[in-house]
């Protein structure tokens, strides 16, 4: 369920407020660039995140230890915990968040050192760290700007709030602002929408802001045309993959090019941000034809009280899964306009989008990206503690695609103390080594059955776009 439906709430073509869904959080982030090509209060925002810089790095340059009064502002300054407010970014479940914690603190201590050593002394844009430094990306970027400017986007969300008459209670919100000069974090008590499912604040932001990757970022200034020699020494063309490590590396040998390419991309003519039309990474539209298509088919279950019950309602929702993507158009959610693959999270939301719709019917919880000690499983079936099943999702050729059968789903089984699973297989390839995977997956499952005594079940969907017929070529006789 998305904010607007909630609310129900009609929008008006002018507003740009991007529309959250409400138990899973949207890969994407606010791109700090965004900020200033969005002009007005945006540009000020954007003035008031770099002034929180500045006086991070005079605190950074002073510190003559770590536990001196200037290094444990900094520390305490830099210390953005997960705003789960925003149902933004990467989180292990739902949108909970995981949050930040001391060692990004230390991190971006360590980052803005760097940077004053290399000859930056004075941030004009804050993503020049995350091209310094390894661990620093667009989540953590993103965390950063929401931290600093949360109340500017608490009365954003207030003034929606007012326009659409919502009704708002009362939050304590963790760093709600910030005392700059007083070197300190405030928590406080905010009037904010209800997120329903969860009884938590609600925090809102413009879509024009948000992208799945900063303008300014560490592969995109290595592949610019100030890192042409260097490219050329190593052999390499535009794009070809080259380790964080390696570029952090040249990038602290040429801080100089760092800033001057940072200033080059401000003057573009195309910055933009995520293009949600396209939705090239499946994180928007995936809740949105998938759940209509749950609720026009219904399945014939009513109840789940044994596990038999939960194994045959998740069998009618996977075979409903493939259906969708097969012979009702589903398979055009998993592709881009420019006929490219999306990647394996978008077959993943759509399943999670119809699977949700029916699990609620019958009090089944469905979780996504479940931490089980190795690693997390896609989703997590259950209804109480003992009623339960994981279902793993993978693309046919991808290249741990065995070790997602054979390795992974019985390990995350193991840890869970669960016995029974599914493996589904996405072929999206004519290629004869997709071929063989889907020849083999039954005897593969079968053999995986036989070594761990689990009961594993598997689904091969077709998510192939099909040959138009004006192109099938005529079979001759």
């Amino acid at each position: 369920m998305r904010f607007s439906e909630a609310f129900k709430i009609e929008r008006n073509e002018d507003e740009d407020w991007f529309d959250p869904h409400l138990t899973v959080d949207t890969k994407l982030f606010i791109d700090p660039l965004l900020l200033l090509e969005a002009g007005g209060e945006w540009a000020v925002a954007h003035h008031e995140l770099i002034t929180h810089f500045v006086y991070c790095y005079e605190l950074v340059a002073r510190a003559i230890h770590p536990t001196s009064v200037a290094g444990r502002t900094a520390h305490r300054l830099l210390t953005f915990p997960e705003p789960a407010e925003f149902g933004l970014g990467y989180t292990v479940v739902g949108t909970n968040g995981s949050g930040s914690g001391t060692q990004f603190a230390q991190r971006m201590v360590d980052g803005i050192a760097v940077a004053i050593a290399a000859g930056l002394t004075q941030p004009e844009h804050i993503e020049e760290i995350g091209i310094l430094n390894e661990g620093i990306g667009a989540d953590r970027i993103s965390d950063t700007v929401a931290n600093v400017l949360k109340s500017r986007f608490i009365a954003y969300t207030q003034q929606i709030a007012r326009n659409h008459n919502l009704p708002m209670e009362m939050h304590r919100v963790r760093n709600a602002r910030c005392a700059l000069k007083a070197g300190r974090w405030i928590t406080e008590a905010v009037a904010l929408p209800t997120n329903p499912t969860t009884g938590k604040p609600l925090i809102l932001v413009p879509a024009r802001i948000l992208n799945d990757l900063p303008i300014l970022n560490a592969d995109d200034w290595f592949d610019s045309h100030l890192n042409a020699d260097i490219r050329g020494e190593m052999n390499l063309d535009v794009g070809m993959r080259v380790r964080k490590h390696d570029i952090v590396t040249f990038a602290r040998h040429h801080p100089d090019r760092v800033r001057r390419w940072a200033r080059e991309q401000t003057s573009r003519p195309d910055l933009r941000g995520y293009d949600f039309g396209n939705d090239s990474l499946g994180v928007v539209q995936w809740d949105q034809k998938p759940v209509q298509y749950a609720k026009q088919h219904p399945v014939a279950f009513t109840q789940v009280t044994t596990q038999e019950e939960l194994s045959a309602l998740v069998a009618a929702i996977i075979d409903q899964y493939r259906h969708f993507i097969e012979d009702q158009r589903g398979w055009a959610l998993l592709w881009n306009e420019d006929h490219s693959e999306k990647n394996e999270l978008a077959a993943q939301l759509v399943f999670l989008g119809i699977a949700q719709h029916y699990l609620r019917l019958f009090n089944v919880e469905v979780d996504r990206e479940v931490e089980l000690g190795r690693g997390p499983v896609d989703f997590k079936a259950s209804s109480g503690v003992t009623i339960k099943l994981l279902i793993e999702v993978k693309k046919a050729h991808n290249g741990k695609f065995w070790n997602g059968l054979e390795g992974q789903l019985p390990s995350y089984l193991t840890s869970d103390s669960c016995n029974e699973g599914w493996f589904i297989a996405i072929r999206y390839r004519n290629n004869p080594a997709s071929e063989k995977r889907v020849i083999e997956l039954p005897k593969r499952v079968r053999q995986v059955e036989e070594k761990t005594g689990k009961s594993i079940h598997y689904s091969i969907v077709d998510a192939r776009p099909p040959v138009s017929a004006s192109n099938i070529e005529p079979k001759i006789r």
